[in-house]
């Protein structure tokens, strides 16, 4: 129940202190430049609950959440949200198949952000028809966009290693 409720608050977190990221992107003259401010941000905030609970479907848990928070704002964000989730942790457990190693749940926390940005344009492109997407140009450009957006879900992750639990560590081990 503890692990559901930590869950719980990381993904009303993310949407809460996402739209201050999503905001702050909106000033980057980059295509996909928003998935650029929000990486580090989600792999941040994912590495939390993935460190806590150790188990393979907690990104799928905490995109739940976060879809059914983001629905309101336009269905297909929701499911954008809930499918980068499941093919994450589908990823996840095809290529590091636990999380007995902090570098496996980074690798696995940068997915994340990464999925996102591509079925956020497969979705909008293939549902909507958002035409903004076609501005993104061709395979080489989406390749390269995608890989820095997985380093720096990376980063995100590993920030969060370094802040949280290296905190959270030292305060147990004062506490003895």
């Amino acid at each position: 129940m503890k692990d559901m409720t930590m869950i719980g608050i990381v993904g009303a977190l993310t949407v809460v202190i996402g739209y201050v990221f999503y905001f702050m992107g909106s000033f980057l003259p980059i295509p996909g430049h928003k998935f650029i401010i929000l990486a580090p941000f989600l792999g941040f905030m994912l590495f939390i609950p993935v460190q806590k609970v150790q188990k393979i479907g907690v990104i799928t848990t905490v995109s739940t959440v976060f879809a059914i928070l983001m629905t309101p704002v336009t269905l297909f964000m929701g499911i954008a949200i809930f499918l980068t989730g499941i093919t994450t942790d589908l990823i996840t457990l095809l290529l590091f198949r636990d999380y007995k190693h902090s570098w496996k749940i980074m690798a696995s926390v940068g997915l994340y952000p990464m999925i996102s940005i591509l079925l956020t344009f497969f979705v909008s492109y293939h549902f909507t028809g958002n035409a903004m997407y076609k501005l993104l140009g061709n395979w080489v450009h989406i390749t390269i966009l995608s890989s820095i957006i997985y380093i720096l879900g990376i980063v995100g992750a590993y920030l969060s290693s370094k802040i949280i639990y290296n905190r959270v560590a030292s305060r147990q081990s004062s506490h003895l």
